[in-house]
């Protein structure tokens, strides 16, 4: 976008950037509010509240939000741009920079030592990412209690860039990631033919995750206490999830399965490790050594990819989801129902459902079958 075209009043000195920068990523990591204040609210009364409204996202999106914030106030400051108030020609120009080729910053690079590793090559982001990353820039403003650019006076123009990005097909199917299905999961498990530590979490982290049909932030959140046996194999209690913010928590059933044998791995991965509390699925040092902390969801991925390429599969095109989509493609293969389905994945509707067999079916009863 041209630099006449961006409100001049968004441009600041270095030094005033900087402040701003600071200042935005300290509210949201502190998720004062996500609606200004009443001014007549005590202040034990605006804690509580607030304690309450920190709720209503779950820890991943938030985890989510940080991380698109981060990034914008990144890009704001390489060019020139005042992060908050963004104004929202600013916020227009990050999300067509996104959806035309991607952004990628130098110094977001960095490890937790300090080594600054090669610079990934951008590439275009699909509709659902560009789409979470104006919700974090909008969850951002309202927190610092300033009006967000969807609600400014002027934002018309940046309605109308997200209209066209939604109708922008660029991007999508490229992106779109490999399920990891019965066939394709047996391979992974199979790969993993170690017998430390290591290998036991990663064969019961990928049986599990795919029977349950969890996200990741449900699998690195289950505990112990949260598991519990019957005579048909486990019932896994997940307190909350992405469509059940109220917490009022789901129970999944996990078959004693044969053929992928979730409950084996799982009891084989508790013994092996003596965990008997606590998080089920922790971080391992790089030396292999058990710790007290739950995997990171980064790390679930990791360990799918790490799986997949053992298992002669090119890693790129499989990721933490895999195994959720896996369960999914793999219940429509074999015609589940379609209500057990949702019920299973904790899905919010049918559609989204469907979505995970609908290339399956077209060949089924396919209307040319009788004559091509």
């Amino acid at each position: 976008m041209p630099d006449d075209d961006i409100d001049d009043a968004a441009r600041v000195n270095r030094a005033d950037l900087d402040a701003i920068v600071a200042d935005a990523l300290v509210i949201v990591d502190q998720v004062q509010s996500l609606e200004p204040y009443l001014p007549q609210l005590a202040p034990q009364d605006r804690e509580r509240v607030d304690d309450y409204v920190r709720r209503a996202s779950a820890d991943a999106t938030l985890r989510a939000y940080k991380s698109d914030w981060r990034l914008f106030c990144a890009w704001c400051q390489e060019s020139g741009y005042r992060p908050l108030p963004a104004t929202p020609e600013t916020v227009a120009a990050f999300l067509t920079l996104l959806a035309e080729r991607g952004y990628s910053p130098q110094e977001l690079r960095r490890t937790k030592r300090g080594t600054v590793l090669p610079r990934k090559e951008p590439t275009p982001l699909g509709r659902a990412t560009i789409g979470r990353r104006l919700a974090a820039i909008v969850f951002a403003h309202r927190a610092a209690d300033v009006e967000p650019p969807t609600s400014q006076p002027d934002a018309a123009r940046l309605e109308r860039a997200m209209r066209g990005i939604r109708k922008d097909k660029r991007g999508e199917l490229p992106g779109k990631k490999r399920p990891a299905d019965g066939d394709v999961l047996r391979d992974m498990v199979r790969a993993i033919t170690g017998e430390d530590l290591r290998s036991y979490r990663d064969r019961a982290l990928l049986a599990i995750g795919m029977a349950g049909a969890f996200r990741r932030s449900e699998l690195v959140a289950i505990t112990v206490a949260r598991v519990s046996g019957d005579s048909r194999g486990l019932l896994v209690r997940i307190a909350a999830s992405k469509t059940d913010q109220e917490g009022k928590g789901h129970t999944v059933a996990i078959p004693d399965g044969r053929r992928l044998e979730p409950v084996r791995h799982y009891r084989a991965w508790l013994e092996q490790a003596g965990i008997t509390s606590g998080p089920v699925f922790r971080k391992l040092t790089p030396q292999g050594r058990l710790t007290d902390k739950p995997m990171s969801a980064q790390g679930v991925a990791l360990v799918v990819k790490a799986a997949a390429l053992a298992a002669g599969y090119s890693p790129e095109l499989f990721s933490g989801h895999s195994l959720r989509a896996g369960f999914l493609t793999e219940a429509g293969r074999q015609n589940a129902n379609l209500f057990k389905m949702k019920e299973h994945s904790r899905h919010s509707s049918l559609e989204m459902v469907a979505e995970y067999v609908r290339d399956h079916e077209r060949f089924r009863e396919h209307a040319g079958e009788g004559f091509l």
